[in-house]
């Protein structure tokens, strides 16, 4: 593993073409946990993930986008736009001196832009691949989707609501080989055969009207009582109020 504590022509002479890009939070963690407890794990898990791929490791990035988390004191939160201009910096840095593989690695859920800025990269430089520190590995078993795109499902919604546009003796069923992240990598051209991923000769317009009610039904009654609730937590004293000081 090699890391910020060594020196650049120590990095130079091992021409390690791998890195590891990780990002963590500054934010609460309740009454026992501290502060930088993603940043931490991010850290941890960055140096040990390079001791076995003998990766070249960054320090990890301690902001993340922690906006839920802005009501309570020493919480720190970038906005979406700054983390994935920190994410492109980075890479681009990397790419500059040789780095082609990168490994991008997120212990905090709230990252979530990192996902289509890793995308972009990705689809910007032909020789760079950049990969999540995670996902299926079909080929030692592992599930990968059966369905993602214009497979059954979307096909039955379209014999549903506009038959009409269905060319269904086109259609051509093709199955995951690999995790949807991939399409993250390389893209539906070299994930599928046909652009579509699942199996659209099942599809059934009765089946596909039959859902498309039960979801519309059923996101109804969540608008509905997540639009009340908010107005009800709104109008309760939040976590820091008084009354949830701790005595003694």
């Amino acid at each position: 593993m090699y890391s910020v504590e060594n020196t650049w022509e120590e990095v130079r002479d091992a021409q390690v073409d791998t890195a590891i890009v990780s990002f963590g939070s500054v934010e609460q963690h309740g009454h026992h946990l501290p502060l930088g407890v993603d940043w931490m794990i991010a850290d941890a898990m960055a140096r040990r993930l390079g001791e076995e791929l003998g990766a070249y490791v960054l320090p990890a990035m301690p902001f993340g986008c922690s906006r839920e988390h802005m009501a309570f004191p020493g919480t720190v939160s970038l906005r979406p736009s700054t983390l994935a201009s920190v994410l492109d910096d980075v890479v681009e840095s990397l790419y500059q001196h040789g780095f082609r593989k990168i490994v991008l690695l997120s212990t905090h859920g709230g990252n979530w832009v990192l996902k289509p800025t890793m995308r972009e990269l990705n689809y910007k430089h032909e020789d760079l691949t950049i990969v999540w520190a995670g996902g299926p590995v079909p080929d030692e078993g592992d599930a990968v989707p059966r369905e993602t795109h214009a497979g059954e499902g979307e096909t039955s919604a379209m014999l549903a609501l506009r038959p009409d546009l269905v060319k269904i003796d086109r259609a051509r069923d093709c199955e995951g080989i690999v995790g949807q992240e991939f399409n993250d990598y390389v893209g539906y051209d070299k994930t599928t055969s046909t652009g579509a991923w699942g199996v659209p000769s099942q599809a059934n317009g009765e089946l596909g009207e039959h859902r498309l009610g039960e979801a519309v039904l059923k996101r109804a009654r969540y608008v509905r009582w997540a639009f009340a609730k908010v107005d009800e937590l709104k109008g309760r004293p939040g976590a820091l109020g008084p009354e949830t000081t701790e005595q003694g």
